[in-house]
């Protein structure tokens, strides 16, 4: 009978550590982009500074009158 050999080779389960990192300092990135494009950008639908789009007193300024 053969002696027993021991086998055991022990798992490198950290490789994945720098990839994961990555993703997460991508997120971050990506929040923080976002919310900084948000704020600089967004108004709130009361606000009067907001300029309306297709309507209102800016558009009947520039209408051509109606034919009778």
């Amino acid at each position: 009978m053969e002696p027993h050999k021991d086998r055991y080779v022990p798992a490198d389960s950290n490789g994945g550590w720098g990839f994961a990192t990555a993703i997460v300092v991508l997120a971050l990135v990506l929040i923080a982009g976002v919310t900084y494009i948000h704020k600089a950008t967004y108004k709130h639908p009361t606000d009067l500074t907001a300029r309306s789009h297709g309507g209102g007193a800016a558009h009947a300024a520039t209408a051509e009158p109606k034919p009778h």
